[in-house]
């Protein structure tokens, strides 16, 4: 799930300058009081700022804390997981232990024609055909919708101001393949969207329902509004939501579509049919028919990608490859049924270059990876 920030960056800045007021420190020592890791990541930040400079501006602060507090979200998911060493195959333990053993700061010449990872980028389309190019290196854009400023980009986070117009106005953010972005909907509504996946949504919700339509994969993290159920809508599906956390995966070249439940309820809705989701439960819909199947899960599996790791557990390598297709900007091919359905598990940071990933994947699954340029073939170890 994704990491919560319960405290604002300016606010710990403050504590550790000593130009906290009354209440900024009243607040600051009840969120100590919240959780024994509070100490922990507070300490940190204030290590990692003296380690920097002591001044800095509001992007610089509240990138450094996200840091921090990523960071060790990402180790706690990983503690968690070895709490059942004794069930995980040995491939997932190798991989956890090269996933940590490469999780540094070391800088290595990059290759002409090395294959990197995804970055933060994106193309916002606005209702007149316009178009923002949105990466990384952007800050602070204001884009305007007949004439009212709507929202702004900052640290690869586009947020929409509630302007309260009446008039239902349509964006849509396309992430394409080897990219990521966030979104913070007029509503407080927090989307993660995947590479390879386009969110279409209104700048100012209207009347008694919500409603966005997707294509690819997003986590939702929706804001609670009870007179206002927030719908999700799919090529195949709806999912109705009062305020949840779930994740929607539904690419147009995948065999199903998933709806994940992290937190909260949510409902999928075929064809005037509706079923019920619980926490941790999955549901897989089958494209074009409304068979709806229902399972138990473990959330992190689906959920991993939003703080900055792939796990797979089991996963046959065509599927496994398109998550990484869309992430590197790659295409697989294999060179049989026999060798695409050999299975892989193992945990990884998304940020490990590609060549490392293949290097993991021929270790634990004894097979051979060709790669030349962006292609890539898979084919059984001589």
């Amino acid at each position: 799930m994704p990491v919560k920030i319960e405290i604002e960056s300016k606010t710990l800045w403050k504590v550790y300058k000593d130009t906290a007021s009354v209440d900024e420190l009243k607040q600051f020592n009840q969120w100590l009081k919240t959780s024994d890791q509070n100490k922990l990541y507070f300490d940190l930040f204030c290590e990692k700022i003296e380690a920097e400079r002591q001044e800095l501006d509001n992007s610089e602060i509240e990138k450094s804390w996200k840091q921090i507090y990523y960071s060790i979200a990402v180790k706690k998911r990983f503690n968690s997981i070895l709490k059942y060493a004794a069930a995980i195959t040995l491939p997932l333990i190798l991989g956890l232990s090269i996933f940590y053993l490469n999780n540094t700061s070391q800088t290595k010449t990059t290759a002409h024609n090395e294959i990197l990872p995804g970055v933060r980028k994106a193309t916002l389309f606005l209702s007149d055909g316009s178009t923002i190019a949105l990466d990384v290196n952007d800050s602070d854009i204001v884009f305007k919708e007949n004439g009212q400023v709507v929202g702004k980009d900052s640290l690869s986070t586009l947020e929409y101001i509630d302007v309260g117009t009446n008039e239902l106005i349509y964006n849509t953010i396309k992430i394409p393949y080897g990219g990521e972005y966030n979104l913070r909907l007029s509503d407080g509504t927090i989307v993660w969207l995947n590479a390879g996946s386009e969110l279409r949504y209104p700048v100012n919700f209207i009347g008694n329902k919500r409603e966005v339509f997707i294509k690819g994969e997003g986590f939702f993290d929706v804001a609670h509004i009870v007179s206002s159920p927030f719908l999700v809508h799919t090529d195949y599906s709806t999912v109705k939501v009062y305020g949840t956390e779930f994740n929607v995966m539904s690419y147009s070249d995948d065999k199903i579509e998933q709806v994940t439940l992290v937190d909260g309820k949510v409902g999928i809705n075929i064809n005037g049919k509706q079923t019920l989701l619980k926490p941790g439960e999955q549901a897989e819909v089958t494209p074009h028919s409304s068979v709806v199947a229902v399972k138990k899960v473990d959330t992190e599996l689906y959920t991993a990608w939003t703080g900055g790791e792939l796990i797979f557990e089991n996963m046959p390598l065509n599927e496994l490859a398109k998550k990484l297709a869309r992430w590197y900007k790659v295409d697989f091919f294999f060179a049989n049924d026999g060798v695409s359905q050999k299975r892989f598990t193992g945990i990884i940071d998304k940020n490990n270059d590609f060549e490392f990933f293949m290097s993991l994947i021929e270790k634990t699954t004894n097979v051979k990876i060709i790669v030349n340029g962006r292609t890539v073939l898979v084919k059984e170890q001589i």
